[in-house]
């Protein structure tokens, strides 16, 4: 039986918090899109095909051409590899600060 989205969502911010703090922005893309890949494949019982992701239930990662819409949350991001994820009330779910040690807010 397939987990809900919000127990996805669980796992996938907890996978992310445990990887190492990335350096730059396209090493935080690549463990956002990497890790919810992972977390779906296990989790969601759906076969992964972009094309259906408004239909299959399927949480997918991001699209350059849509970089601030994150499983529907506005996301911010900085070049540090900082993420930051908000609901569209903004209220943060999940921030996670870069190699550097500083946070998306922060300079």
């Amino acid at each position: 039986m397939a987990a809900s989205k919000a127990v996805r969502l669980r796992e996938f911010y907890q996978r992310l918090r445990t990887l190492p703090a990335a350096a730059g922005f396209e090493e935080a893309w690549t463990q956002i899109s990497r890790t919810l890949n992972q977390v779906e494949d296990e989790m969601s019982g759906v076969p992964y095909d972009p094309s259906k992701w408004q239909t299959d239930d399927r949480l997918y990662p991001p699209q350059r051409d849509s970089e601030r819409a994150f499983s529907g949350y506005p996301k911010v991001r900085r070049e540090n590899g900082s993420i930051e994820i908000r609901t569209l009330t903004n209220q943060i779910v999940f921030s996670k600060t870069g190699a550097d040690g500083k946070g998306v807010m922060e300079q």
